[in-house]
């Protein structure tokens, strides 16, 4: 459900998203994009007068949103890349092969010419992504299986506004970004994810579920956008 708002002559997209929860959040896209996560009942109007109410935070927080995000999606020589919670310096070299390599401090990219190197290291973080996710996820799914429950497809996508989902139908969804951040990040998104096999809600049962699968995620869920 999108919109838009003008907000001191200024013209604010946004888009919200809605689920069984109560609480409403707000973050800024990398593209400027104000992502509202809000109850089912919540409205176009309703996301709109969000806005207006808290422009003054929007406008201090929208410049950092958009340029961090720039910084982030950069693959010029020497930018920071991050794996696994890492952060690794670029470093681009021509040479008439293709690859990606890693070392302690750096991502090497060898390539013919300089502009293949974005699509190259899309192409790594995808299959880094596929590696750490089939490492990590068999184990869980076993933890779960005294609940009779697994997921129906897990895929892996480049989301915008999440880190994971998962449908009515059992279907989970996992951001290709979080390759990015520590194994534990990526382990409760997968939980988190997989307690709502169970739990579609956010409320005692699924708390308690994510407290018995794992004590320290709340540890870890600040390091990540979603309540």
């Amino acid at each position: 459900m999108k919109g838009k708002v003008i907000i001191n002559g200024k013209e604010l997209i946004f888009e919200v998203l809605r689920s069984k929860r109560k609480s409403i959040t707000a973050k800024i896209r990398h593209d400027g994009v104000v992502i509202i996560n809000a109850p089912t009942s919540f409205t176009v109007e309703n996301a709109a007068d969000f806005i207006k109410k808290h422009h003054r935070w929007l406008e201090n927080n929208f410049d950092k949103a958009t340029k961090q995000a720039s910084v982030e999606n950069s693959y010029s020589e020497r930018s920071t890349l991050h794996y696994l919670g890492k952060e690794y310096s670029l470093r681009i070299i021509q040479d008439n092969i293709n690859s990606v390599d890693i070392n302690d401090n750096e991502i090497i990219v060898r390539c013919e010419s300089k502009d293949m190197a974005e699509a190259l290291i899309i192409n790594w973080y995808n299959n880094k992504a596929i590696e750490k996710y089939n490492e990590l996820l068999p184990p869980i799914v076993e933890k779960f299986k005294k609940y009779n429950v697994a997921p129906t497809r897990v895929t892996i996508r480049d989301m915008r506004s999440r880190w994971g989902s998962c449908s009515n139908k059992g279907n989970i969804s996992l951001n290709l970004n979080l390759v990015k951040l520590p194994e534990n990040c990526i382990r409760l998104v997968m939980i988190h994810e997989m307690c709502h096999l169970i739990y579609f809600d956010h409320q005692d049962g699924f708390h308690s579920l994510m407290n018995e699968m794992m004590p320290d995620w709340k540890f870890w869920s600040k390091q990540l956008a979603f309540k």
